[in-house]
């Protein structure tokens, strides 16, 4: 599936859709369109272009870090922090929301997006860090995107970002980019999202930021012949049960299953090391006190009064407490959360592959 677009009358097609008023059925692609539309230009000739994935604006960028909260965040830094002097490429940056956390560690990140607007927050971000110059942000595109700075330790590719290119020639462009941009024995990392199990689906959840209540529906179909996957996602907002803003998107991508992944990064010469599921580096059994919490025993004098902090309490062993651990919850995800731990049924599931490039010359 694909989207064109006629720069000189402007005129739009997209492939899943179709052009009802001309009777054209939805996927029919565009090459067979032939003289059949645009009376102006007949659909012919190298003016019409085939369109990249629209950038996140307004609500969906806003919104982003809300809903996909803490996915990946834990797991990448525990990756990155095993490298002495790691340096970071991050393709799809967005919002910074994993960029920002590595650079808050002293880590080296240049984030590249074409979304204004996640940038935008991602600007917000960078001035809260100690040192700025930890965290670059850039306009670029990631096809053609060529640094002449340096070449870096890890190159990440967060949330599906690979599967927005629904073409297998586009997807190799970007894991040869990858691969220009990498030291020698550098990895990648490339997350793969694959949708619920079934034709079709629906699911929606609900969060509170400030007096808003906000909820996201998404909804989508699966299309295996053409491998590939649709969502529209629906943000309601509302303040004192009134609606006050409703924002809606359409998005598709690339169907990529784990080992056609590897197949993508093997075709660009990389050595893929390692898999793993929902992030998870070992699988993770629910507790009992979890599903049967009256099972787990009150820990006695463990209570925080109203007018208290608990940084000044803290080491006061008398009074079992316990300090604040950060991400101790991980899950999240865009489009689609990671729910439960890896042994629950899974509404979609989620992919990370790691692969590892050494230069020719240097192998053995």
């Amino acid at each position: 599936m694909g989207e064109y677009q006629c720069n000189f009358c402007g005129f739009q097609y997209e492939e899943r859709n179709g052009d009802t008023k001309n009777g054209i059925p939805k996927g029919t692609p565009f090459e067979q369109l032939a003289g059949s539309l645009c009376n102006r230009c007949g659909m012919q000739g190298e003016r019409h272009e085939r369109q990249q994935t629209k950038p996140y604006i307004g609500l969906e960028a806003e919104y982003f870090d809300l809903f996909t909260g803490k996915s990946g965040v834990k797991f990448f830094k525990q990756m990155i922090n095993t490298t002495s002097e790691p340096s970071v490429l991050e393709l799809g940056v967005g919002t910074a929301r994993i960029a920002y956390e590595l650079a808050f560690e002293g880590v080296d990140v240049i984030g590249l997006d074409t979304s204004e607007d996640m940038l935008a927050i991602a600007e917000k971000k960078r001035k809260r860090l100690s040192d700025v110059s930890k965290l670059v942000l850039l306009y670029e595109n990631a096809l053609d995107f060529t640094s002449s700075i340096k070449k870096f330790s890890h190159v990440l590719l967060t949330e599906g970002f690979l599967q927005h290119f629904l073409l297998p020639e586009e997807q190799l462009q970007v894991l040869a980019n990858v691969k220009n941009h990498l030291v020698n024995g550098g990895l990648v990392a490339v997350d793969i999202i694959i949708p619920p199990n079934d034709r079709s689906w629906k699911m929606r959840q609900c969060k509170y930021w400030g007096k808003k209540r906000i909820y996201q529906t998404i909804e989508g179909q699966t299309y295996l012949p053409q491998q590939t996957f649709e969502t529209t996602i629906t943000y309601e907002t509302y303040e004192q049960n009134n609606e006050v803003s409703r924002f809606k998107v359409d998005r598709e991508y690339s169907l990529i299953l784990p080992r056609e992944m590897c197949y993508l990064l093997k075709a660009e010469g990389f050595e893929v090391m390692d898999m793993f599921e929902n992030y998870q580096t070992s699988y993770q059994r629910t507790s009992p006190t979890t599903l049967m919490p009256y099972l787990a025993t009150k820990r006695i004098g463990a209570v925080l009064k109203r007018d208290e902090l608990l940084s000044e309490n803290i080491n006061d062993l008398s009074r079992n407490l316990e300090p604040y651990k950060g991400e101790v919850w991980t899950n999240g995800g865009y489009p689609f959360p990671i729910q439960g731990d890896v042994t629950d049924y899974q509404l979609s599931n989620r992919w990370t592959i790691i692969a590892k490039y050494t230069t020719k010359e240097n192998v053995i």
